[in-house]
């Protein structure tokens, strides 16, 4: 009887009008994410043709400009009004190295040699890193700017300097992390968890209020409403972990067919610690153990939403109320976050569950950088997290004698 109820469960999320079109659609952004929108995406380290040509051809009306007056261009900058103190550097000389060296990049691109394109990129950052301090169009929006410039200049030099130390072969999707294994490790340190959790929430939101229609059969069957609750939640975590397991997979494989699948063995740049702000403050954990790390908590959370939708389909009786309860629930920490929220009603930040719902972020120190605290880990979000599962399924079970199936089938 458990069996058959389970599979009959499991088929009946599958086959739902609410479930069919909602996974049409997604299978529809995640196509559209893996062969438009991410591979064509800019970032800071985008190579840009267009832009590169159009500054070489300033450096060169520049160098046309000097050489026509007969001066190397010495520009020299006040470093301190007490002392009469200059420095100054051959503006000529300059670029003439910064056009030998796009020019570089440029025929690079072109010819799809990104092991050299890597290695002028790497020696141009590593002699300019006001390319990313100083540019003031990244992270313009944000409360601390120079922080998050330095940030990601930081991170960007460890990813380099691995590229260089790996034996792989260089290649686009390599460079701008557009393998598969890379596309799925941007997506989960950028919201990918919460849209997954969202996914989930949705599932599992009528698993109780659609029996309601179907008062006379149900009320009759010879299992306990207790159990009748277990295999239910049972059924939405076996259907979405299912859908979880085939996006990944369908969303791997297609980055993979276009870029390459990627190695376990990259290094991903992770914070631990902020003391200092310079690269002492950070180290490296594998792709492979970031990946296992955060993937093996999603079954956890994905357990904990199920549940959290059975107690408030009990409390509600109506899936449009649990859909809208649970995704406010699931994304309430965006309604108080802010870099500087370190606590929450005289509470350290860490001790709410809300905090690593988005665990992408908890593994590599991003949270931490974030709020500006060190008090946010990775054993502290587990610990968090399976306290709050406790916390659910003791309230499920009192809520469950409290609404007896008579009474959740019988009320208005």
């Amino acid at each position: 009887m458990n069996r058959n109820y389970l599979k009959h469960e499991f088929l009946i999320t599958a086959r739902s009008r609410r479930t069919i079109p909602f996974v049409f659609f997604i299978a529809v952004l995640l196509f559209c994410f893996c062969l438009i929108l991410w591979p064509y995406a800019n970032t800071k380290e985008a190579f840009n043709k267009k832009e590169t040509e159009e500054y070489l051809t300033y450096l060169g009306d520049q160098q046309k400009l000097w050489r026509s007056i007969g001066n190397t261009g010495i520009v020299f900058e006040w470093i301190s009004v007490n002392y009469y103190r200059q420095d100054g550097h051959p503006v000529y000389a300059a670029n003439a190295r910064n056009y030998e060296l796009f020019s570089g990049m440029l025929k690079s691109f072109e010819d799809r040699d990104f092991a050299r394109l890597l290695n002028l990129r790497t020696f141009y950052l590593l002699h300019n890193p006001d390319e990313y301090l100083e540019d003031r169009y990244l992270f313009q929006t944000v409360p601390f700017p120079s922080k998050d410039r330095k940030h990601a200049y930081y991170q960007t030099m460890m990813k380099y300097e691995d590229y260089h130390n790996k034996d792989y072969p260089v290649t686009f999707g390599l460079m701008y992390e557009k393998t598969g294994l890379q596309t799925l490790q941007n997506f989960l340190q950028n919201y990918g968890v919460y849209f997954l959790l969202f996914c989930v929430i949705y599932f599992s939101s009528d698993i109780l209020a659609r029996d309601r229609k179907h008062q006379a059969v149900l009320q009759g069957l010879p299992l306990s409403w207790y159990r009748q609750l277990n295999l239910k939640s049972l059924s939405a975590f076996l259907y979405s972990m299912a859908f979880i397991i085939s996006f990944i997979v369908v969303g791997v494989l297609a980055m993979t067919i276009q870029f390459g699948f990627g190695y376990f063995d990259l290094n991903v740049p992770i914070m631990i610690q902020q003391k200092t702000f310079t690269p002492d403050d950070y180290s490296v954990i594998s792709l492979g153990s970031y990946l296992g790390k955060t993937l093996v908590i999603i079954p956890l959370l994905v357990i904990l939403f199920v549940r959290l939708n059975i107690v408030l389909s009990l409390i509600f009786k109506n899936e449009w109320i649990v859909l809208f309860t649970s995704s406010l629930l699931l994304f309430s920490e965006r309604l108080y976050f802010s870099r500087s929220t370190k606590e929450l009603f005289g509470m350290d930040i860490s001790l709410f569950p809300q905090t690593y719902f988005d665990f992408g972020k908890i593994i590599d120190g991003e949270k931490n950088f974030l709020l500006n605290t060190e008090t946010i880990t990775y054993a502290k979000g587990i610990l968090v997290i399976l306290i709050t599962y406790l916390v659910i399924e003791v309230m499920l079970y009192i809520v469950s004698l409290i609404i007896n199936k008579r009474r959740f089938y019988l009320a208005n």
